[in-house]
């Protein structure tokens, strides 16, 4: 293999890291599956018209939620899962209400959507893509946990319980043993790759809504350990690292253009898939790539490209386990989202009634793992939405001497001045 060669495929890898979107990928709004060799799988009926506008939705959320983490985070790595983040909020937008109901769906890419429709289509098409693939492994789990002195309201709990199949539970957050409660679900509902999503319960939280996802896929043809061999990995910055390289020959669908590099690895029944892509230009950075190329309309012209060749192509994919972490706060504010996050104007009324304090979202966490292989691929992400309670406005009580000023508030001009030392 030589450089060339190897620069190409080993830039790919960089990419797969970054796109757990990727690895969930399944044909999507009626499109044909293309450049999969005799595929065996097959979606088992029509996706419904709520179902198509939440994947719509989530494919252009995604992307940008993506460029946004690379754009933010200046880490090498960076794995995220959209989809556990778009339940996780989308949960949370059962709560609110008015402007803030608004604004977190236009984020969401949801605009056109009521919230019936969002939470049917995600009732359905959650059960769908667990069900899609005798041979892939996916569980989506969700949960909510709330102070047990916060009066949740019913109706909100029933549309998160029906939509999103999520259990509830109510705490005593004063006690440290709610921490590992909730670290429990998380590490049973990840099968162990994620063991916590909270360190401790900050005095200001009542609730927190949990998505977690895990995915185990073999490979639909898998990599021979016997050929993995120890290979260059070349950097961007110019240096070279040794890695576990996997090595095949196959029929997989591939896309080349004067913008991408892209092949399509599926697991399975092959509805499920790896997509791994990397810029034409050796030379283009790829945070560049990703923030001017990596769109939902580009995808999908891409995919729309791919096509199995007549003959086995030679792949090279390293071997690689990683993990992420980030807190959302700042990047949704970034995309629309503020008014959630602040601790006056957010309007979560629907959850319960905290007059005269106030609801609001006070963290958003993520965190994944992947680890890749010659069988397959596992991997696993968890999103919680905390929401916190404002705390009580601090009274004035004027009860000692004090000082008063008349004055006229344009200006700035003091009409009177006084002090009361004895009224």
């Amino acid at each position: 293999m030589n450089k060339k060669e190897n620069i190409v495929m080993t830039r790919g890898i960089q990419i797969s890291t970054l796109l757990f979107a990727g690895i969930l990928f399944f044909q999507s709004c009626g499109d044909q599956i293309v450049g999969v060799d005799n595929p065996k799988g097959e979606l088992p009926r029509e996706l419904t018209a709520t179902e198509k506008m939440v994947i719509e939705a989530d494919q252009s959320f995604s992307y940008e939620l993506f460029r946004n983490t690379v754009d933010f985070d200046d880490e090498e790595n960076i794995m995220i899962s959209p989809l556990s983040v778009s339940m996780a909020l989308s949960m949370t937008l059962n709560g609110a209400e008015g402007e803030t109901f608004e604004a977190m769906r236009e984020t969401l890419k949801m605009s056109g959507m009521n919230l019936d429709e969002v939470n049917d289509g995600y009732r359905t098409l959650i059960k769908l893509l667990v069900d899609l693939d005798p041979d892939v492994k996916l569980k989506v789990a969700n949960s909510i946990w709330h102070d047990d002195d916060l009066q949740v309201k019913q109706d909100f709990l029933n549309r998160v319980e029906d939509a999103f199949d999520a259990s509830v539970e109510d705490l005593d957050f004063q006690d440290p043993a709610s921490v590992n409660r909730i670290n429990e679900w998380v590490n049973t509902n990840t099968e162990g790759l994620i063991e916590k999503i909270i360190d401790e319960i900050p005095d200001e939280m009542v609730m927190y809504l949990i998505n977690a996802i895990y995915f185990k896929g073999n490979w639909l043809y898998q990599f021979d350990e016997d050929d993995t061999r120890i290979a260059d990995f070349y950097l961007e910055s110019g240096e070279t690292k040794q890695v576990d390289m996997m090595t095949q020959r196959d029929r997989f669908a591939t896309y080349f253009s004067e913008q991408v590099h892209m092949i399509e690895l599926p697991y399975g029944d092959s509805l499920f898939s790896m997509t791994v892509l990397m810029p034409s230009d050796e030379n283009q950075p790829l945070d560049q790539f990703i923030s001017e190329a990596v769109t939902a309309e580009n995808l999908h012209n891409w995919r729309s490209n791919l096509r199995t060749p007549f003959q086995d192509i030679p792949v090279h994919l390293p071997k690689f386990e990683m993990e992420y972490e980030i807190e959302y706060n700042e990047i949704l504010k970034a995309m629309g989202m503020e008014i959630a996050f602040d601790e006056w104007e957010a309007d979560f009324s629907g959850i319960a009634d905290t007059s005269p304090q106030n609801l609001f979202i006070s963290e958003v966490k993520h965190k994944t793992f992947i680890s890749v292989d010659e069988k397959g691929t596992e991997a696993a992400a968890v999103t919680s939405v905390g929401v916190g309670v404002t705390s009580m406005p601090q009274p004035m009580i004027v009860n000692r001497p004090f000082v008063f000023i008349i004055h006229e508030r344009e200006s700035g001009t003091n009409l009177f001045m006084g002090k009361v030392k004895d009224p």
